[in-house]
């Protein structure tokens, strides 16, 4: 009968190794299960490696050898959470897990991070603090969502937790950078278009205008001025702008820039309500996921008020928390600021009334995240014909400065 060596953890968090015969390794696990333990790692006692783990040492060596992108994007979280759901439900060990989601990655930087965690817990750490290690790649959310599940035994239901809450975070962000692509495209069309008529197109008939020799009707006279100031200046106009982008850049990269980012997007007519609606989805989605996975109130607010991607909704959720701290209820000091409107306040406080918060908020993000997509469909719809009375107006401008002159030599009409 074969002889399978275990590392597992109780109940009570200790560390329990140890050897014992089972007919086979579903025999092995089924049995540690059955004692109460929380099986880390199974295998043969002797040092020869099963066929499994040959198969994921090769698959590994894969993943690593192909060409993988280098950021953990918020897709990459929901794989993972996903697939290490679906295995700790299934009974297979937590180090086994481990290794078969870091053949399945996608980004450099989580390779690295779940070779060093599968290190950790093999060498007795739990996963919570072997998470922790790596504050770049798991954030505090994944850290408490996995200690809770660590504690009470269920950790597959925590890792669908936090997949379910990157999924929703990452459907919002893809909508809001939608809703950002399009005018940002009628900004680059625009400046394509300019560019080819003041570089191209107009200076041939600047040209043509001066051997006529006659009088220019404003709109001409400006049109001609700007292209050739723009051609006369070309590489000072680049460099300028090259500079200023680059400072912009660096500007908002530092703390007062980001503040002064966020304090604007918020203020902006179309753009601030939809970043309102995320925010606020975006919080009370986390909050939703923490509470319902046991996470105490004040851990949860702490949590979301250092991840919140504003600056000023992060700051606000922090005044929320200290004002819980002092044993107010979370409604009271929502109400006092004005970046929580009236109807999350108030179904915050029907959920604190009825000892059902974590439901709720969840009621709330769902609402902010539809106000969102509606908005969404809205200004995609506003956009289009705005793009084109925009783009037609531009080119009208620029075509009757090149056809006035022409019109006026045609007619004889002393146009000015």
């Amino acid at each position: 009968m074969p002889h399978f060596a275990y590392t597992a953890r109780a109940r009570d968090g200790t560390i329990q190794t140890g050897r014992f015969d089972a007919a086979s390794e579903d025999e092995a696990l089924t049995s540690l299960q059955h004692r109460g333990l929380f099986v880390v790692s199974l295998g043969f006692a002797e040092a020869v490696a099963s066929p499994m783990s040959k198969r994921l040492t090769v698959s590994v060596r894969r993943v690593k050898a192909r060409r993988m992108h280098g950021r953990v994007t918020v897709g990459d979280h929901v794989l993972l959470c996903q697939q290490l759901a679906t295995l700790v439900e299934a009974g297979v060990p937590l180090l086994k897990s481990l290794e078969v989601v870091s053949a399945q990655v996608e980004s450099r930087m989580l390779l690295s991070a779940l070779d060093h965690v599968r290190k950790d817990v093999e060498g007795g750490r739990t996963l919570k603090d072997a998470l922790a290690t790596h504050p770049a790649v798991f954030s505090a959310m994944w850290l408490n969502l996995v200690e809770t599940g660590e504690a009470s035994g269920h950790l597959a239901e925590a890792m669908q937790q936090l997949a379910r809450h990157f999924e929703r975070s990452r459907h919002l962000r893809t909508e809001v950078q939608t809703a950002m692509t399009y005018p940002a495209f009628l900004i680059c069309a625009s400046a394509l278009v300019m560019v080819v008529f003041m570089y191209f197109i107009i200076p041939k008939f600047s040209s043509m205008f001066g051997s006529m020799g006659m009088e220019l009707p404003l709109l001409t006279k400006l049109v001609l001025a700007a292209s050739e100031i723009s051609r006369k200046y070309a590489v000072a106009i680049i460099v300028a702008a090259g500079a200023i982008g680059y400072l912009l850049i660096r500007y908002l990269r530092t703390e007062p820039g980001q503040w002064t980012a966020d304090r604007l997007i918020l203020r902006l007519p179309l753009l601030g309500r939809l970043m309102t609606y995320a925010q606020l989805a975006e919080f009370m989605q986390g909050l939703g996921t923490l509470l319902d996975s046991g996470v105490p109130l004040l851990s949860s607010l702490q949590i979301l008020s250092n991840s919140a991607t504003n600056k000023l909704y992060g700051q606000a959720i922090g005044e929320v928390r200290e004002a819980v701290k002092e044993g107010k209820p979370m409604a009271e000091p929502m109400a006092k600021i004005e970046l929580f409107p009236p109807m999350a306040v108030q179904m915050v406080l029907v959920g604190e009334e009825v000892g059902e918060l974590g439901k709720m908020v969840g009621r709330v993000s769902s609402y902010y995240e539809e106000r969102a997509e509606t908005l969404i469909a809205r200004m995609t719809k506003l956009f289009e014909p705005f793009a084109i009375v925009f783009m037609g107006g531009l080119v009208l401008v620029i075509v009757l400065s090149i056809f006035l002159p022409i019109f006026k030599m045609s007619s004889g009409v002393n146009i000015k």
